[in-house]
Formats: C-alpha cells, sequence, structure tokens
C-alpha cells in the first residue's frame, strides 16, 4: 500500500520546479572558466588580471521569518510578502534582508554622504579664497577606488572619552588618598585620556614663527593694531591695575595669545575717536575667537586678562564673559597660589591672585549693577588681602585691588541684607544695620584716601568717588516698596544722604580735575553708577517735587554732564556717548513737565497700577528701541511745547497750547475706548504721545517710586543695540 501524499508534497508536485541560485549558477561559472579551445578551467584573476577578486554573495532570503523559525516551506507571490501562510493564519510576514543587501545598502548611504561631504568641502573652499582666508585641510576620504575593499577592523559606532574637560588638580599626587571625589574616577578607570594635559605650556609650543589672526588676513591694518594697543599700553591698562604690564609690543602679544590681543584691541576702538569702524571689526573677531575656545582646555594666565579686560570694559557682554571667566579661573586652584604667594614669596602665584581679586572686582561690579547673585562668595584669599599687602612682592597696584575688595565686600553685605526687589518696604528695624554698613562706608574712605596717596592722583580721588557710590547703594534701598510719594519719617535722614552722595558723585565728575581728566577710560561699573545717580535725582523730582532738590539744580547738572560726556575723544559706541543720549532726553522731560500736586501723583499712581493690572497699559519699565531714520529726522524738527508762566524753567510761550493738546489726546483716547487719561500718557503737564515718539523714551519711567539700582535704571539710558551687532548678551530682566 503506498504511503498518502502530504499536503506539502503535492503543492510542490503541482508547481514548476524553481532552481536554486547555487545550481542555476554552477553551469554559468563552468561555462566561463573553461577554454572551448583547450578545455582546461581558468581563475577570474587570469580572465581580468586588473580587478581583484571580490566574493559575491548572491544567495537570496525567500522564506519569511515565521515560516523560517518553524521550518515550512515559505510560498510567497513575486510582488513580495505577505505569504500565503501567514495570511491564511492572520501573522505579520516579515522578509528578512540578507547580507548582501545590507552591504549594498550601506554603500550606497555612504556613497552619498561622500558625495554631500565633497560637495560641501568645495564650496567651503571658495568661499574662504573670495574671502582671502586659508584654506581648509583637504578631505580625508578617497573615492579614487571603485571597488575599494572594506577595512577588515570593526567599525566603533560608540567611541570612548578622549579627553576630560573638567578641570585637573594641582598637584596630583599618586601616592595620597584621594581627598576630591573625580581623583577616585582617575584612580579607579586607570584611562590616561581622562587626565588632561597641564593648562601651562611653554609660548614656543603654542605659537609658531608665522602668526595667523585677523591682523595678518587684513581684517585689521597692521598700523592701526599697533596704534590701538599703544593706546591701550600708555591710557587704558593702569585703570585696571597694569595686568598688561608685561607686554612690551603687540607682536609678543600676538605670538603669546590671540585672545588677548583682540580683547585688547576691541576695548582701545571703544575709547579711539577714530576707531568707530575698527570696533566693530574688533568686536566681532573677539566674539569668534571667544566662542572657538569655549571648550578648550588649555588656558593660560593670558586668557584670564583677556576675560578680565572684557569683562571691565565691555558693558554689552561683561556679564557673560565674567561669569565664564570665574569658573575657568577655579580650574586654577587659586587657593594654592595664594598660599604660596605669602609663604614662598613666588612672584608667578602672586600674579595669579592679583587675576583672581580683578575677576572678584567685575563680579562684584555687575553683581552691583544689574541686582543678581555673584558668583565669589565667601573666599578665604578674598578675605586674606592683608597679608597680600603686606608681602614684600606687593606693589601700589595690589593697594588699589585691595581698596576696590574691601569697599565691594562692604555693598556685597549690603545686598545679602536687602535682598531682591520683592516689592515690599524696607523694615523700621533695618535702620541699625544700616547705620553700621554706614560706618563701615566712612571708615573705608577715611583708610583708603590716605593710604592711596603714593600711587596716584586719580586712585586717591577715585576712593572718594567709590565712598559716595557706596552711600547712594546703601540708603536709595529705603525707598524700596514705597507705593506713594510719602517717605516714612525715620527714614527722611537716609533719603536726604542719598541725595547728597548723588549730588556729590555728578558734582565730581563736573568740578575735580583728576577725575574729568581720568573720566573716558573709567571701567563700565563707574559710568553706570554715575548714570544711576542721575537717574535717582530725576525720578525724586518727577516724584517728589522740589521737597528734596530744586528740579533746576538736577536739570543744571545733568546738562553739564550731558556737555562733559559728550565732550570726550572716544569711539561713537563708547558708554558715554550713549548715556549723552538717555540723559538728554531726561533733561527735556524735565524741562517740559510741570510738578504734579501729592493728590494727583497719587491718583494717577493709582490709575498706573489700575491699567497694568487690566494688561491696557505698558509696564513703566518700557526699554528704549533703537530711533529709525526718519524719528531722528521728526526729532531733530520737533519744537518743545511752551511752559506755563509759573515755571521757573525759560518762558516758551503759553499755556493754551498746553490744554489743547491735553483734550485732544484725551479725546482721541476716548474714541479707541481707553479708560486712561491724557496725561498719564506721557507724565505730567500736558505731554503727550506723539511727544514720547518724537523724544524715544517712556517717561512714565520717571514716575516710578523705586529708586533702586537695577537694569531699568541702566536701561533706560542706553541708546539701545549698535548698528553692527544686536545681540546684548546682558541677562534679561522680568
Amino acid at each position: 500500500m503506498s504511503r498518502k501524499r502530504t499536503w506539502s508534497e503535492a503543492r510542490l508536485e503541482q508547481e514548476p520546479r524553481i532552481p536554486t541560485p547555487s545550481s542555476a549558477n554552477r553551469g554559468a561559472d563552468h561555462e566561463l572558466t573553461t577554454s572551448p579551445t583547450n578545455g582546461h578551467r581558468r581563475s577570474h584573476c587570469e580572465e581580468s588580471p586588473a580587478q581583484p577578486h571580490v566574493p559575491v554573495i548572491s544567495r537570496k532570503v525567500k522564506a519569511c521569518a515565521a515560516c523560517r523559525k518553524h521550518k515550512i516551506k515559505c510560498i510567497m507571490d513575486s510582488s513580495g510578502p505577505p505569504c500565503r501562510r501567514c495570511t491564511e493564519k492572520g501573522l505579520g510576514c516579515v522578509l528578512n534582508k540578507s547580507l548582501q543587501t545590507l552591504i549594498s545598502e550601506r554603500n550606497q548611504f555612504s556613497e552619498s554622504i561622500i558625495r554631500d561631504m565633497e560637495t560641501m568641502h568645495t564650496s567651503l573652499q571658495t568661499v574662504l579664497k573670495t574671502l582671502n582666508l586659508p584654506p581648509v585641510t583637504p578631505l580625508q576620504t578617497v573615492r579614487n577606488e571603485p571597488n575599494s575593499p572594506v577595512s577588515d577592523e570593526p567599525i566603533q559606532f560608540e567611541k570612548g572619552p578622549s579627553c576630560d574637560n573638567s578641570p585637573k588638580m594641582h598637584p596630583a599626587d599618586d601616592n595620597e588618598l584621594p581627598n576630591v571625589p573625580i581623583q577616585s574616577v582617575y584612580h579607579l578607570t586607570k584611562l590616561s585620556a581622562l587626565r588632561s594635559p597641564d593648562s601651562l605650556q611653554n609660548d614656543a609650543t603654542l605659537r609658531s614663527d608665522a602668526v595667523e589672526d585677523f591682523i595678518s588676513k587684513g581684517q585689521l591694518q597692521l598700523a592701526d593694531a599697533e596704534r590701538l594697543f599703544k593706546l591701550y599700553m600708555d591710557k587704558l591698562d593702569h585703570y585696571l591695575y597694569h595686568i598688561c604690564t608685561s607686554f612690551k609690543s603687540l607682536e609678543q602679544a600676538r605670538r603669546r595669545s590671540r585672545i588677548l590681543t583682540v580683547s585688547i584691541l576691541t576695548v582701545a576702538a571703544l575709547h579711539d575717536p577714530h576707531g568707530n569702524a575698527h570696533y566693530g571689526v574688533c568686536s566681532q573677531e573677539f566674539r569668534r575667537v571667544m566662542a572657538a575656545s569655549i571648550f578648550s582646555r588649555r588656558i593660560d594666565r593670558d586668557y584670564l586678562r583677556a576675560m578680565c579686560i572684557a569683562s571691565y570694559w565691555l558693558s554689552d557682554i561683561s556679564w557673560t564673559i565674567s561669569g565664564y571667566a570665574i569658573r575657568r579661573a577655579a580650574e586654577f586652584n587659586l587657593q594654592g597660589y595664594y598660599r604660596r604667594a605669602i609663604a614662598e614669596k613666588d612672584e608667578e602665584a602672586i600674579d595669579f591672585v592679583r587675576l583672581w581679586y580683578a575677576l572678584y572686582i567685575c563680579d562684584q561690579h555687575l553683581s552691583t549693577l544689574f541686582s543678581r547673585q555673584s558668583a565669589i562668595r565667601e573666599d578665604s584669599t578674598i578675605q586674606g588681602w592683608q597679608e597680600v599687602i603686606k608681602s614684600p612682592l606687593a606693589n601700589g597696584q595690589d593697594l588699589r585691588l585691595a581698596s576696590q575688595v574691601v569697599i565691594l565686600d562692604i555693598l556685597r553685605s549690603i545686598r545679602d541684607l536687602f535682598g531682591p526687589d520683592t516689592g515690599e518696604t524696607v523694615p523700621q528695624v533695618y535702620l541699625m544695620q544700616i547705620s553700621a554698613f554706614a560706618r563701615q562706608i566712612d571708615q573705608y574712605v577715611g583708610h583708603w584716601s590716605a593710604a592711596l596717596k603714593d600711587t596716584g592722583t586719580y586712585p586717591g580721588k577715585g576712593a572718594l568717588l567709590h565712598f559716595h557710590f557706596g552711600k547712594l547703594y546703601l540708603y536709595s534701598h529705603v525707598f524700596r516698596g514705597l507705593r506713594d510719594a510719602t517717605i516714612p519719617i525715620h527714614f527722611r535722614d537716609c533719603a536726604a544722604h542719598a541725595v547728597h552722595s548723588a549730588t556729590e558723585i555728578i558734582n565730581l565728575h563736573l568740578n575735580d580735575a583728576d577725575i574729568k581728566e581720568a573720566i573716558s577710560g573709567l571701567p563700565t561699573y563707574i559710568h553706570s553708577m554715575t548714570g544711576f545717580a542721575c537717574m535717582f535725582l530725576a525720578k525724586l523730582v518727577m516724584t517728589q517735587g522740589d521737597d528734596m532738590i530744586e528740579r533746576s539744580t538736577v536739570t543744571d547738572m545733568i546738562t553739564r554732564l550731558i556737555a562733559l560726556y559728550r565732550a570726550q575723544s572716544v569711539s561713537k559706541w563708547h558708554l558715554i556717548k550713549l548715556m549723552a543720549g538717555g540723559l538728554d532726553k531726561i533733561v527735556q522731560t524735565l524741562s517740559t513737565s510741570e510738578p504734579p500736586s501729592p493728590t494727583s501723583r497719587r491718583a494717577q499712581l493709582q490709575q498706573q497700577q489700575d491699567a497694568m493690572k487690566n494688561g491696557s497699559f505698558e509696564p513703566l519699565s518700557s526699554m528704549i528701541l533703537p530711533q529709525t531714520s526718519q524719528q531722528q529726522q521728526d526729532h531733530s524738527s520737533h519744537q518743545v511745547r511752551p511752559q506755563p508762566q509759573h515755571q521757573p524753567q525759560p518762558q516758551l510761550g503759553s499755556q493754551n497750547l498746553i490744554h489743547e493738546d491735553q483734550q485732544q489726546h484725551q479725546q482721541s483716547q476716548q474714541q479707541q475706548g481707553q479708560s486712561i487719561s491724557g496725561d498719564l500718557g506721557m507724565g505730567f503737564g500736558g505731554f503727550t504721545d506723539s511727544d514720547s515718539s518724537l523724544l524715544g523714551l517712556d517717561s512714565n519711567f520717571l514716575l516710578g517710586y523705586d529708586m533702586s539700582l537695577g537694569a531699568e535704571q541702566l536701561m533706560y539710558l542706553s541708546g539701545g543695540p549698535s548698528s553692527f551687532d544686536t545681540t546684548d548678551l546682558s541677562p534679561t530682566f522680568l
């Protein structure tokens, strides 16, 4: 009895037999490798000796994964999956790719990437050639051989760490117990790549004979660079405590540190009356070099010097640069250098301490100006300034550094006491702490005015200037949180001291010959504090009237200060040039508005607060935007509104025109459905919104009762971003 056929056998007999790849190719291979004349076989290499033999995987996957798993014949149409079995059973039919298919697809992908890279490389070379810049290195990928063999080495999709960019410990002794957590990782892994090389290297290993920078590329002429370098070394470096005194020439600076060179030239161009165009070139180059060095492990003292210079004078990027510089400076373990400077009298160590003090000064300057927490808090190196000036290696510049450390440490304590501005009033119990801080500031000026007499004419006057800065900063906090024009009786004396300090700050600029001579080279901090003094007095007379100081006195002082700023021979991008425009707008506001009565002040303030709660009024901290050419043209042709006859200012016309403008403005607001009165748009005395656009400011800012130092006071005076760069890296104020 014959065996009954299975279903699979029956189906196989009904379908035509498909030859396997091995059997189908066997005859072809035999025919190709056998000579028809002599009858013996020839190898592929003899057939084409120029091309190496590359084995070809011709086997194709024809069974789906499910059928291969159960070792069942997979019957699949020529169109591809699903097969019949998976269709009948409702299974997911997946046809895996063969090794040959994967290799082919990968080769095609690699070829596409190489073609794209070659296209970008060619385009980049063309751009560099057009800009007269050095070409990039040629591509390492070669496609000359179309059938180049694949490397036998396995491809590493995951690459291990090559270099640890975290700070290196100084010194590193493998025989001691690790007292820093990261040292344990170094001991456990034993990876040499995790141990970064020393930061300090010989200058000869860092610089070749040919210096390649933006000067050699022609972006800045060598003669201009020499002039700017000389300007900085002769007139500016002593303001930053002679931190670049070791540099004798531009060539030496270019070979030692590219970023220090461009930092010096940028600041010098800012102070050069003919450096308007040079400042844009140098500033962009500094940002480019700075961005390229963010992740660089190898930094040195010259790198920190460059950061100090930028933080000291470049107001638009000082906040970002200062914080980054302090973090990088911490890699040097400056506490160890402080010990060496005191105990071993090491000149290199005390130079590091000076740089740390300079960074601390920049950090505290910016923390005071922007009302932000400082990056450097309690630090034993900072607190030990007395040991530094006692060292035999100390000089007059160390005395100046120590004097700044002392006064800024007092301001830091004041900032810690009052904390951030939360809108609450200062408690009366703070009078005791305020008096204690005032005594510390008095002791500061009494000691350092005499101690700095032998270091030049300016440092002693500078101590007096910082004395008034500290008093103004301290006493201005009593205005915090006031919701009306009434100053509490227990804070009246503090308010009077604040007015006196603000007045003395401006008078020192106007009347002291040493400060007038040094005004253009002073750092951003001093200019900003002077601007704060002007803003403080302007807001005071706008909200308090002539109660504490006469408006005419404030207007006269600010007007004279504007003339002093505009007479300075500096670039138009210098901070005092920008501040002069903002101060001029304040003078115009004070000259075209009349002091309100206490009742009207409270009523208008209440209207402002209600409108801001309803979202229908612009906040008082509106920032000034740069004026367009049309606005500047309108401003030049603008005629100031006439004043009432009873005003102490010059008589410019009748009062009827003012009332007409007020009525027209109120009618236009009522037609637009606004609920705010016409006076509220621009302040007091008939100033309209159209006047506001002509002046380019929101004078409602001057009506706020907050007299503390912060972003609003500083940003109000600036003329907006410069024309060559609209990026401002200062902290954002909410």
